[in-house]
């Protein structure tokens, strides 16, 4: 098995898979200025029919919105779109017909197609045919899935061949003629997605042991819809995307044969020619013992991911930030919570408490309390309620205040339904957590929580890992994020930067003390009038 030496390495391997693949087909800037030529459209009238999808974090829902001009723009220089809904909305708006997206767009500069027999693909093969817009994609999934789930009288017997069910498909002209054809041939549909979820565990199992452990894993890194989710998939319930399966892989970080496993039993095509799916069919191959941490491979998908999309490459959001979720949570939360932490380790010093020790650093029992149950859970958090009055108490005000006024803006306090954001598991931070191993002077402890909780914001207010590396770049980046919240970010930025900086020393005018003030003056504003 080779390893990668560096990233840059990993990123010039990369861009000669995809320099390779460029050379071997006719350039898609080519072919959409022929298109757009040929039927006359300006890039702003296009933007208007190419839609793409995007998750809202907070409901747990996905929603479809058309592209922007600068988008076509940036494609006709050079770069690729790499979702599927944009091919299919594309061919759609140059009035192409099934065959024609399925052979010239999707096999060609995705490098899979369409297979009926995969419910998700079922779904695109009748809008294709016009029984619904794209805007009504995620309400006809949720029928089928419920069609799926439903007792109401026996499906049709027997196999069906996958030519004359594509046929079937193709020659639906009603949205109801579809759910027919769905209702009959559920078996066949259903069986293959229990095939899939009985694969998922078994590959589980194979990397980490055993499921359970796995689930808290892969729920510590923000996998989509988590607990909730797996179990639908485990029991062939739900409708499982490309997309969603590769985050999936990508999460779990398992060989390419299990990779390849779990495309087949999903009735899914091998991996394609996308950035991402390369990043993918690349990390699973070059996986050794060199990479085996969770947080370096992280750290380089994330910097591959950056520099690509830098480059005008079309690569997901969710390459370039491990903690998305976190990342994308609401500022009064994101700012709660980051004091809340803070004031415990604090108190956690004054009491020389330093924690218990696991796998080589110290655990703070109520931090954890905090960042799991509290910015993590669908339910109300009493303890982190307390806390937070109490914060306010400390600086005068009365605690009733942030009971009534702000916790409405605290999605895990006050949730929708369905709300999940990325747990921060203190046990991904094991790499860079300790400056030091710690000595018994207290001062080697208190630096060694400074370090980690400096770590902690910056994967919080950024969603990305920390690398141990502190440059400009990331003083930019940490004053960026931090002024989203507020304009008195500097001072908190640069106390960032005196602890992350290699070689660090103790200081008294940065330690967690002043951090918290510099967090106070960042307060946002709460008002019952907002």
């Amino acid at each position: 098995m080779r390893t990668i030496d560096h990233t840059g390495s990993f990123l010039s391997e990369i861009e000669d898979r995809l320099r390779e693949i460029k050379n071997s087909r006719k350039p898609f800037n080519e072919f959409l200025l022929e298109k757009m030529d040929y039927f006359d459209y300006s890039n702003t009238s296009l933007a208007r029919k190419v839609w793409h999808r995007i998750e809202k974090k907070d409901t747990g829902t996905a929603v479809y919105v058309p592209v922007t001009r600068q988008t076509i723009g940036a494609w006709l220089k050079g770069s690729m779109p790499s979702s599927r809904e944009i091919y299919v909305t594309l061919g759609l708006a140059f009035s192409m017909s099934l065959e024609e997206i399925n052979h010239i767009l999707l096999e060609t500069y995705m490098g899979y197609g369409l297979y009926c027999k995969n419910i998700e693909d079922a779904l695109w093969i009748a809008m294709i045919n016009g029984l619904f817009t794209i805007d009504r994609l995620e309400e006809v999934k949720q029928e089928v899935e419920e069609i799926l789930t439903r007792q109401d009288g026996p499906g049709r017997e027997g196999r069906l061949a996958t030519m004359d069910l594509w046929v079937l498909l193709s020659e639906a002209v009603t949205l109801d003629q579809f759910y027919g054809l769905i209702r009959d041939y559920r078996d066949e549909f259903r069986e293959g997605m229990l095939r899939f979820g009985q694969c998922m565990e078994e590959v589980i199992e194979e990397e980490y042991g055993y499921y359970e452990k796995a689930a808290w894993f892969l729920r510590d890194i923000g996998l989509l819809h988590c607990e909730a989710q797996f179990s639908k998939i485990r029991a062939g319930k739900a409708v499982v995307t490309r997309e969603w399966l590769l985050r999936f892989c990508i999460a779990l970080q398992p060989s390419i044969t299990s990779i390849e496993k779990l495309l087949a039993k999903a009735q899914m095509e091998p991996l394609g020619v996308t950035p991402s799916e390369i990043i993918l069919d690349m990390i699973a191959r070059y996986h050794s013992d060199a990479l085996a941490n969770s947080q370096e491979i992280w750290c380089m998908i994330e910097s591959v991911a950056r520099e690509l999309a830098a480059k005008g490459y079309e690569v997901e959001d969710d390459l370039c930030r491990k903690y998305d979720s976190a990342y994308d949570i609401p500022l009064p939360q994101k700012w709660l919570f980051s004091i809340c932490v803070g004031r415990e380790l604090l108190a956690c010093g004054k009491r020389r408490d330093h924690g218990y020790e696991k796998q080589g650093y110290c655990r703070h029992t109520f931090i954890d309390r905090i960042l799991f149950e509290d910015l993590n859970k669908t339910k109300k958090g009493q303890t982190f309620k307390k806390e937070a009055a109490r914060l306010w108490e400390d600086h005068g005000q009365s605690g009733e205040t942030v009971m009534e006024v702000a916790m409405p803006y605290v999605p895990a306090l006050s949730v929708p339904r369905g709300f999940q954001s990325d747990p921060l598991d203190l046990e991904k931070f094991e790499d860079y957590c300790y400056v030091r191993r710690p000595s018994r002077l207290s001062r080697d402890f208190l630096m060694n929580d400074i370090y980690f909780y400096c770590a902690l914001l910056y994967s919080l207010w950024t969603g990305k890992c920390w690398t141990g590396r502190f440059t400009e770049e990331v003083h930019e980046e940490i004053l960026t994020e931090l002024g989203r919240c507020g304009t008195e970010s500097r001072m908190l930025a640069d106390m960032l930067k005196a602890n992350l900086t290699a070689g660090a020393a103790w200081r008294e005018d940065c330690d967690i003390a002043h951090i918290l003030d510099a967090l106070w003056m960042m307060r946002p504003s709460y008002s019952k009038s907002e």
